[in-house]
């Protein structure tokens, strides 16, 4: 038995860094705003708040919103959005961050980066490693997260693909005569 944990930095899975592109992350962010809209419509009607009535519901919304991008950057380095678009947060060694890092860069790091006339998101088109304001406040990327591999299947018969023996063709035989 082993007596190092499970997420020791050498067992962690490293991505490479070929950084996301703007609309990439873009497309990421819609899909992420929608579900979060319909989460938040959802849990406003069940317990009968209108979601637009007034201050009394801006902190359960915040807390679901930051409970969403924390734990989902946190834990997976993916939100939902990420993960259809293709791509994941990672820090400067490749690992997912973790929630002691995604913390600051969804609470302090997308605060700053809004606060500011939206020039910290907008900054993502500017740099050249594509970090927003949040992004280097917590040192983070947002990188490409690579196909994983496709494994050859073998067909009914057995066979590997390429392994198939010739077939014979019994039209092709030879006449005796």
């Amino acid at each position: 038995m082993s007596t190092q944990p499970e997420n020791t930095p050498d067992e962690r899975t490293t991505y490479p860094f070929v950084y996301a592109h703007t609309f990439r992350r873009m497309y990421a962010s819609v899909i992420d705003i929608g579900l979060l809209l319909i989460v938040i419509v959802t849990i406003n009607w069940v317990t009968g708040n209108n979601a637009f009535a007034g201050p009394w519901t801006a902190p359960q919304d915040i807390f679901i919103l930051l409970g969403y991008l924390i734990l989902f950057t946190g834990l997976k380095g993916q939100t939902p959005g990420k993960m259809v678009a293709g791509i994941i947060v990672v820090d400067d060694e490749g690992h997912v961050p973790g929630v002691a890092v995604a913390i600051p860069r969804e609470m302090v790091g997308r605060l700053v980066a809004s606060a500011a006339l939206g020039l910290g998101l907008a900054w993502i088109s500017l740099d050249p490693k594509r970090q927003g304001w949040h992004d280097k406040i917590a040192g983070t990327y947002v990188v490409m997260k690579p196909k994983p591999e496709r494994r050859p299947q073998r067909d009914s018969s057995g066979y590997m693909p390429g392994e198939r023996p010739a077939k014979q063709r019994p039209w092709r035989r030879r006449r005796k005569g």
